[in-house]
C-alpha cells in the first residue's frame, strides 16, 4: 500500500546526488541560458543536499492524467536513461518553466537533480532559486569597503522561490511534493506552477482539516503514558480544533506549538518532536492549506470514554465545561477511577 507519509529522517539522510545541473533564468531573456555541466565539490554537495532536505515536505499533489501528462513522460525519460536524457530533459523543463512563469519569476537559476534514496529509489528535485544580493567587505587601514558579490548561492530559505520533489513510482500515495515561497490563496501552489507540473492537489482543505485533528487524536492516544499527567488526553485534540478554527493558514510548526503545551519544557520539547514525527508519518507535515472548521462534524469534535462496566461518556470541548471531572489516576484506596458528572437535568433516552 502506498505510503501517506512525507520523507522520513532516514530517507532524507540517505540522499545521494547522482546528477545535478542548473540553467540560468533572466526574466528579460526569452529563453534560459543553458549550461552543459556543473561540477560540485564535497562542500557544495552537502550544501545542495541540505537544500533538498529542506524542501522534502510540502503540499501533496498527484498528476492530473498520468497517461497523458507530458511532464511525467519527461520525468520517466530522465530516470530511465539519465546518461543520455538528463541534460536534455533539464533544458526542456527549464524552458517550459520559463514559459509558464514569464511575468512571475525573478532572475535566478532553475536546478534539476536526480537523487537516489536509500540506495534503491530515485527522486527528481526541481528548484527555482532567486538571485540574492550578497556583500563582502575588504579592510584597508582600518576602513571597510562593501562590495556586491554577484552570481551566488546563499543558505537562505527565502532564496527558494519554488520547489518540487517528484516520485514517478507508486511508493508514496502522492506524486509530487511542491511549495512556493509565496503560496496561493488556498495555501497551495499557484495555477501556473501547477500547470507546469501538470498536477492537482491530492486532498481538499476540508479533508486535510479532518486529517490534522485525527492525527493529533491518534498521537495522543498512542502516547498517553508520555503526556502531561495533569492534562486529559482530549485536551490535545481540543487545542488542535481551536487552532484550525482560528488560523487563516495551516503551518506545521504553528500547529504543533498550539497543540503541545506543558509546564515541563523538557517534556514539551520531547512531545513536540514526537508529534512532528507522527505528522510526518500521516502526511500532514509541510502541508499548507486554509482550514475548513465546518468539516469537523460532531463525531470529530466529540470525546468518548467507556468504563469497564460499559458506561459511555461523551462530550465536546473541555470536560470541565461540561461539568465532568475525570481523574488521571485511580484512587489509592479502592484502585478505581472516581468520575464526577454534575448536571441540572437527567433524561431517559429510548435509544
Amino acid at each position: 500500500m502506498p505510503k501517506e507519509s512525507v520523507l522520513s529522517t532516514i530517507e532524507k539522510e540517505s540522499f545521494e546526488i547522482e546528477r545535478f545541473i542548473f540553467h540560468i533564468i533572466i526574466q528579460a531573456d526569452p529563453a534560459p541560458l543553458y549550461l552543459d555541466e556543473v561540477e560540485l565539490d564535497n562542500d557544495q554537495i552537502k550544501f545542495f543536499k541540505d537544500r533538498f532536505i529542506e524542501i522534502s515536505e510540502g503540499v501533496q499533489y498527484i498528476f492530473k492524467e498520468r497517461e497523458e501528462s507530458q511532464f511525467l513522460k519527461y520525468c520517466k525519460e530522465l530516470i530511465n536513461d539519465p546518461e543520455k536524457q538528463f541534460i536534455r530533459i533539464s533544458r526542456v523543463l527549464s524552458a517550459v518553466f520559463k514559459k509558464e512563469h514569464q511575468k512571475n519569476t525573478a532572475d535566478g537559476v532553475f536546478i534539476t537533480a536526480l537523487v537516489k534514496v536509500e540506495n534503491s529509489r530515485h527522486l527528481i528535485f526541481l528548484l527555482k532559486l532567486d538571485n540574492r544580493k550578497v556583500y563582502q567587505y575588504k579592510i584597508k587601514r582600518s576602513k571597510a569597503a562593501l562590495e556586491e558579490v554577484k552570481d551566488t548561492f546563499i543558505e537562505d530559505k527565502k532564496a527558494i522561490q519554488k520547489s518540487a520533489l517528484i516520485d514517478i513510482t507508486d511508493y508514496y500515495s502522492w506524486d509530487v511534493l511542491a511549495k512556493e515561497r509565496t503560496p496561493g490563496p488556498q495555501g497551495g501552489i499557484r495555477d501556473y506552477f501547477a500547470r507546469f507540473l501538470d498536477v492537482v492537489a491530492k486532498d481538499t482543505p476540508s479533508r486535510l482539516t479532518e486529517r490534522a485533528v485525527s492525527t493529533v487524536r491518534q498521537w495522543a492516544i498512542a502516547n498517553k503514558e508520555e503526556l502531561d499527567p495533569t492534562q486529559d488526553v482530549s485536551s490535545y485534540k481540543n487545542r488542535a480544533i481551536v487552532y484550525l478554527s482560528s488560523t487563516p493558514m495551516f503551518r506545521t510548526e504553528d500547529f504543533i506549538n498550539a497543540v503541545v503545551t506543558d509546564m515541563d519544557e523538557v517534556r514539551m520539547e520531547r512531545l513536540a518532536e514526537s508529534l512532528k514525527q507522527f505528522c510526518d508519518d500521516k502526511g500532514i507535515s509541510g502541508q499548507s492549506f486554509k482550514p475548513n472548521p465546518n468539516s469537523l462534524n460532531g463525531k470529530a469534535r466529540k470525546n468518548i470514554r467507556q468504563t469497564a462496566e460499559g458506561v459511555r461518556i461523551e462530550w465536546e470541548g473541555k470536560p470541565e465545561d461540561s461539568l465532568i471531572t475525570i481523574p488521571h489516576k485511580k484512587d489509592e484506596n479502592d484502585n478505581l477511577y472516581h468520575i464526577l458528572i454534575r448536571t441540572s437535568k437527567l433524561e431517559v433516552l429510548d435509544k
